[in-house]
């Protein structure tokens, strides 16, 4: 028997836009840390980059949880994608450390609710047999983001530098949030 593609059709475009929003933030927090440090010379300064950043992510995605089960998923996932282009596109032109850092902030809180939302969305999408496989999909393009999101973004640094970096993940949410 053939599953049914229509629920397959939107795990794998989840799956899609959960790869390319990852993907793009990882790469914009790279170049980030890599601006603060830069800017600063300092290492406190950038161990607050990464607490501010990644430290925070881990604090509010409860919290962004809680967004996705009390409102719609796909307009949680979307209006997170949208917050988080504003404030990666605010970054790029930005230059004070203090101003990136609180930007750096309020995009790891916005982006927060995206994961949890995406994640909760599955079982709304396929039935139990395609469960599991939808779970699968989700995660190996959350992961593959995580991956492949530093070291595009250190290639993206090196080649048009930290601006422009931002401004592309503000595309990629823009993106993430289309598909």
């Amino acid at each position: 028997m053939r599953p049914n593609s229509q629920p397959r059709s939107a795990v794998r475009r989840l799956a899609l836009a959960r790869l390319i929003s990852i993907t793009g933030g990882a790469a914009a927090f790279a170049a980030l840390n890599f601006t603060v440090y830069e800017r600063t010379g300092s290492a406190a300064w950038l161990s607050a980059s990464l607490l501010l950043t990644f430290g925070v992510s881990g604090v509010f995605a409860p919290l962004g949880g809680m967004l996705g089960d009390r409102f719609n998923r796909k307009r949680v996932m979307i209006a997170s994608d949208l917050a988080g282009a504003a404030c990666f596109l605010a970054l790029a032109f930005v230059h004070e450390p203090v101003l990136l850092l609180a930007l750096g902030f309020v995009a790891a809180v916005v982006e927060a609710p995206f994961w949890s939302a995406s994640a909760a969305a599955v079982p709304n999408l396929v039935g139990k047999d395609d469960l599991a496989w939808a779970n699968g999909l989700l995660q190996v393009g959350g992961n593959a983001g995580i991956m492949l999101g530093p070291a595009l973004g250190g290639v993206l640094l090196a080649a048009i530098g930290p601006g422009m970096v931002f401004g592309a993940n503000a595309f990629s949410f823009v993106v993430s949030a289309a598909i």
